[in-house]
């Protein structure tokens, strides 16, 4: 999966690894579990399809097919800048706030089911928390959880976002030793969106 060159780093298990940069395609499944008006538009709003770009410099950019006209485009953080940044599909505006920024807190840790799951023929491990969401409008709250698997030998740098809390990624890059999830799940108990890994193309940028 990786090109000669790169920087390396170590697994847990004393194996040397190139740095991941390129792109991961999702599939995005919604899970309805309230049955109403409001909620059932929560699938249109992702669409049923997300690539997953690391760029070289470290920039990270999610990217949505399938989502209706007011649904998710694409978010992108900058590290530069250290800045997110996001796009619906009925508007060419960025709304930008920073990287730092906590709009979702920690509650607890998950007990770990103990299920093999593989994704994509790696064996997956898991991080799984109780979060609450807060809401940039109104600071009102929303408990879900979240979950992340990941592989160790698909990693990245993970000193590069010390700095970045949005979607408690910091948190996450650093409870798997910088490892991408290959699988991803936000449960919202209404609704929750599932991630699951279908392809990875190292080196392919999704501009």
């Amino acid at each position: 999966l990786f090109t000669s060159g790169c920087k390396s780093v170590t697994t847990s298990s004393g194996e040397k690894v190139n740095l991941f940069k390129g792109t991961i395609v999702y599939d995005v499944e919604v899970v309805q579990i309230v049955d109403t008006l409001y909620e059932k538009n929560k699938k249109a709003l992702f669409g049923d399809e997300m690539y997953l770009t690391i760029f070289r410099n470290g920039d990270i950019q999610r990217k949505y097919n399938g989502s209706s006209s007011k649904g998710y485009d694409l978010h992108y953080i900058d590290l530069e800048q250290n800045t997110v940044m996001e796009k619906y599909n009925n508007s060419d505006s960025l709304h930008i706030h920073s990287a730092s920024t906590q709009n979702m807190v920690k509650l607890n840790s998950l007990r770990d089911d103990k299920q093999t799951l593989q994704v994509l023929d790696y064996e997956l491990q898991e991080v799984a928390i109780g979060a609450e969401a807060i809401d940039a409008k109104d600071n009102s709250r929303k408990y879900l959880t979240v979950k992340y698997w990941y592989a160790e030998g698909l990693k990245i740098d993970k000193t590069k976002y010390s700095d970045v809390n949005d979607d408690l990624w910091s948190y996450f890059i650093n409870k798997s030793d910088g490892s991408l999830y290959l699988k991803y799940e936000i449960d919202y108990f209404t609704y929750k969106v599932i991630y699951t890994a279908k392809e990875i193309l190292p080196n392919k940028f999704e501009k």
